[in-house]
């Protein structure tokens, strides 16, 4: 039977039954916590942007103690709205430079979480995992697949409580079209399509253009362990636009990589597919058995080694397995020759309801079609007659509920916090969320190298394509960082 969501109170109670249970961990004496509360004593690394409304998701329930961000300005903002949000917290100490926070109050934190740019995931995280923390890292895990598998072996030695910030495989959604389609609501599964209007940002060729540095940012910090260089702002690709900064306000657009523009830069980012896929593919990926595919292929707008394109298409390619017909996993992103570079619509799905979905993913099958948003928050099944028969079958529990509910649908940081306190698996702890991140970033190597590539997951290396096994690993980290 599906968990119903707990309440605090009922929370609260279930920690209270819990507490003579010794948590599997290293981190037994929770700092924050008290007999009746059980608060964590958390920090937040990268607290501005996506970090504040990581913190909004625990702040609640738990101690913000620290923040880091290597910007000023933006993290008084984010100190500002966490007290704003949760207004009988005390002020969390803040830090420009995560290492001094570890170096001055490692002991006084329980749990942390990091939501920086991906060139930062790994050497935040892993310092961190130094210090027998748990984390909770934004997605993607890392934006090398070698630093992916780092971090999931130093988590698993650590024995931490671990989790990525993809909010879809929390959801009652991601759930029930994995039950839908195990189960033989669509028939046979022939075909996965997926695509995000994604980037929403400047990707392509472009130039480095060396300006003077804002006061309020610490640009040797924000590069964290990359080699250091000049500050820069960079020429927007003609037919791209960027939203320019509003008076007063720090803006996340303009010509600069900080603080959102980062993201196409393979330096700092992981272009399109890395910012949605761990949301979009996770369904599929999950479905699927956590496969390697065959082989990836790929087509894409002009790639350099510094930019991500402004539009690809991958295809993956799986091998007949279990219950599963050899199949393919498609990919679409970006803007392609003016529109947006989506993949062909199912018959079986009204034109109006293809179009309102700019991010997606369609299970195509013999008998029917799941299509879902994002996260996979609201599957719907083509034709309409043959959804009122899979939720019918649904609640009648003729199509039975297989997989684990979260108590916090949509919250993964929560229901990590929670599972530190009370026990329990979280719903994309490293086990799951590492093979996923790379299976993400298999994608990107097809890019990147602009050819077809398999995959040798056992040697991690690609085995047709040398050229492309540069960029499994990061070429360097700065002193002092790892």
């Amino acid at each position: 039977m599906m968990q119903a969501p707990l309440n605090r109170r009922a929370f609260l109670a279930r920690s209270a039954s819990l507490a003579t249970v010794a948590f599997a961990g290293p981190n037994l004496l929770l700092h924050g916590q008290n007999a009746a509360s059980k608060r964590l004593n958390l920090a937040v690394i990268g607290a501005s942007g996506k970090g504040q409304s990581d913190t909004k998701g625990v702040d609640s329930d738990h101690n913000i103690v620290a923040m880091v961000d290597v910007d000023s300005s933006r993290l008084d903002s984010a100190v500002q709205a966490h007290l704003k949000n949760a207004p009988e917290s005390k002020a969390p100490r803040c830090f420009a430079d995560f290492r001094k926070m570890f170096d001055e109050m490692a002991a006084e934190i329980d749990g942390v979480i990091v939501s920086t740019p991906d060139h930062t995931h790994f050497v935040a995280a892993m310092w961190a995992l130094k210090h027998k923390k748990h984390v909770c890292v934004q997605k993607p895990l890392c934006n090398t697949i070698w630093e992916v598998r780092e971090l999931h072996r130093t988590a698993k030695a650590a024995g931490v409580v671990t989790q990525m910030g993809n909010q879809g495989r929390t959801t009652e959604g991601h759930r029930q079209a994995k039950e839908w389609i195990e189960q033989g609501a669509i028939g046979t599964l022939k075909e996965v399509r997926l695509w995000t209007n994604r980037p929403i940002w400047p990707q392509g060729p472009m130039n480095k253009k060396l300006v003077a540095c804002p006061s309020e940012l610490n640009w040797d910090l924000w590069l964290t362990s990359e080699p250091s260089e000049p500050y820069f702002e960079f020429d927007v690709p003609e037919g791209q636009s960027v939203k320019p900064k509003k008076a007063g306000k720090a803006g996340r657009r303009g010509n600069a990589v900080h603080p959102f523009n980062w993201r196409g830069w393979w330096q700092f980012g992981s272009g399109a597919l890395g910012d949605m896929g761990c949301h979009i593919m996770d369904t599929a990926f999950n479905v699927l058995g956590q496969r390697v595919p065959e082989k990836i292929e790929v087509t894409s707008s002009p790639v350099t080694a510094l930019v991500a394109p402004a539009w690809s298409r991958l295809v993956y390619h799986f091998a007949a397995a279990g219950q599963w017909p050899a199949l393919t996993v498609s990919w679409h992103d970006g803007i392609k020759d003016g529109q947006p570079n989506k993949p062909e619509r199912d018959a079986r799905i009204p034109k109006e309801d293809f179009d309102l979905n700019t991010n997606g993913m369609m299970f195509i099958g013999s008998d029917g079609v799941i299509m879902a948003d994002t996260y996979c928050n609201r599957p719907r099944v083509y034709p309409e007659s043959r959804d009122d028969e899979v939720r019918e079958a649904t609640a009648s529990g003729k199509i039975k509920k297989t997989e684990p509910r979260s108590p916090h649908p949509n919250n993964p940081q929560l229901e990590w916090a929670s599972c530190i306190v009370s026990g329990g698996k979280t719903s994309s702890g490293f086990d799951y969320s590492a093979p996923l991140s790379e299976f993400v970033q298999l994608g990107n190597l097809a890019i990147r190298s602009g050819q077809t590539i398999q995959w040798d997951a056992a040697n991690m290396k690609v085995t047709n394509v040398e050229a492309a096994n540069r960029f499994v690993k990061r070429p360097a980290y700065r002193p002092g960082w790892v």
